[in-house]
């Protein structure tokens, strides 16, 4: 995978990328929109057998770590005797591993390949999920928890970059939407099914399951998954492989920072509220609903929502101004947070479930924000990653993603000890008011960066229009031939 270093790419002058990528302005009062996508466009379909395995394979993740989310906390703090801060890394203490190999897993999958880091995570996951079922200390508990981090530093940026390569340019909203409901999905399935499980049987019995389910997934992507994603627009025949970054040009970026404080942002106010979600529920500080039942519900009703509307904001992402859209949404999280603990705690019984309507309807709320904010975002990040290199984007955007998460768990356990659980998503809500305004300036500021990438966007969509050309005249030389 060539690399800029020293001003070459790979023998050639850095001068061929900043030809390519020359700076132009927007041509509409909006901003950047992503490379609209004309109405008479006709995008390659996006269901081929990588793109099959790769959501397959995501579905599958999300449910494994939306399984513990309702459990972990529950079981250290219940079954262990964990303290505050040994329920917050149960939660988070993926986010370690995360933070520390994320970004040269990014970087190595886009030069060695992307398919042995997703496979080898997938493998490294479910080992970890293994070691919950011997863990009979909280420590050992955090201490799995940090092996899986080491597994999904593999599976999640991989599978995004892998399918950022495959979006063609002007429709990286609309794969990445479609791509996001196998994530969103998956999470909100995983509550379910192991606050399910654990009711009925025993955590140790979802954790069973997640183990069997995250090794499985192992064997699926080593035997069906191609070795190589195909850049779209790259020609078998192209020389022009894509770029690769150093760090130290990347993160100069300021749309790279923006992209980063995205998932900075949206991590630690998700960190801070969801982490204490469940003890919320549960505890008689909260709403004293002794159900993981109902907390998995209450995650999966917001992931359930957010899937429903994905694929048509992740087409919407690809028309409108993104930086708007991901703006909007997340003003809705923050209002979402805010509401949490000021909604009514009235109780309804629902057959053999007692809800709480209006929590559920501020968890919705949130939803409906995620789905505006992720594919735009997903779709810059796409979009920048075809000029940075798309394996260390994505890690970098893994470890902005862990690092929030880490730090907002931990600092909501600081504001849960010290102004009790309540004030935990008042403080999450704040951090998502005051993020949206830094997000919005910041990439405000990188509009001619946003401008070049799509440049670049467009060069890759006039080369897969010549490599169509040359496959059309190749077929029709041999048919005259034959």
């Amino acid at each position: 995978m060539p690399s800029i270093t020293g001003g070459i790419i790979e023998g050639r002058p850095a001068a061929w990328i900043t030809r390519e990528m020359r700076l132009v302005e927007p041509q509409t009062d909006e901003g950047y929109g992503g490379s609209p996508l004309p109405a008479d466009r006709i995008v390659p379909s996006m269901w081929n057998r990588a793109f099959v395995v790769l959501f397959i394979a995501m579905f599958v993740a999300m449910i494994g770590l939306g399984m513990v989310s309702p459990l972990l906390p529950i079981y250290v703090r219940d079954d262990l005797g964990g303290p505050a801060v040994g329920v917050a890394l149960s939660f988070s203490g993926l986010s370690i591993a995360q933070i520390i190999s994320a970004p040269f897993v990014g970087s190595m999958g886009d030069r060695y390949g992307l398919k042995p880091f997703i496979v080898g995570g997938f493998a490294i996951y479910g080992l970890g999920a293994f070691g919950y079922l011997i863990a009979d200390r909280w420590e050992l508990v955090v201490f799995f928890r940090i092996l899986s981090g080491f597994g999904a530093a593999g599976v999640f940026p991989m599978t995004l970059a892998y399918v950022g390569r495959l979006a063609p340019p002007g429709a990286e909203g609309r794969y990445m939407g479609v791509f996001s409901v196998a994530q969103v999905t998956g999470f909100g399935v995983g509550p379910l099914l192991g606050g399910g499980v654990r009711d009925a049987f025993s955590s140790e019995a979802a954790f069973l399951v997640m183990a069997l389910m995250l090794s499985g997934t192992a064997l699926l992507t080593l035997l069906m998954l191609p070795a190589n994603a195909r850049f779209a627009g790259e020609a078998e025949d192209d020389e022009d492989a894509p770029p690769s970054l150093p760090w130290s040009q990347m993160v100069r970026r300021r749309a790279v920072q923006g992209a980063v404080l995205f998932m900075v942002l949206m991590a630690l106010g998700w960190g801070a509220a969801f982490s204490f979600l469940a003890i919320f529920v549960v505890s008689e500080d909260g709403l004293g609903l002794d159900s993981a039942l109902f907390v998995g519900i209450l995650l999966s009703s917001r992931q359930f929502m957010n899937a429903l509307l994905q694929p048509l904001m992740g087409g919407l992402a690809d028309r409108v101004d993104r930086i708007r859209l991901i703006a909007a949404g997340l003003t809705l999280m923050g209002v979402s947070q805010l509401l949490l603990p000021l909604v009514p705690g009235s109780f309804v019984d629902v057959g053999p479930v007692t809800l709480a309507p209006w929590v559920l309807g501020a968890i919705l709320i949130a939803g409906v924000g995620e789905s505006m904010a992720m594919p735009a975002q997903q779709a810059i990040f796409v979009t920048l990653g075809r000029v940075v290199g798309m394996g260390s984007l994505m890690g970098l955007n893994n470890m902005g993603m862990s690092s929030g998460f880490l730090a907002g768990s931990l600092v909501g356990a600081a504001v849960v000890g010290t102004f009790g659980i309540e004030s935990v998503f008042v403080f999450a809500a704040a951090l998502m008011f005051i993020g949206m305004v830094s997000y919005v300036a910041v990439m405000g500021g990188a509009r001619g960066e946003l401008a070049e990438a799509e440049a670049y966007a467009k060069r890759l969509e006039r080369r897969e229009a010549e490599a169509r050309a040359r496959n059309r005249e190749r077929a029709a030389a041999q048919a005259a031939g034959g």
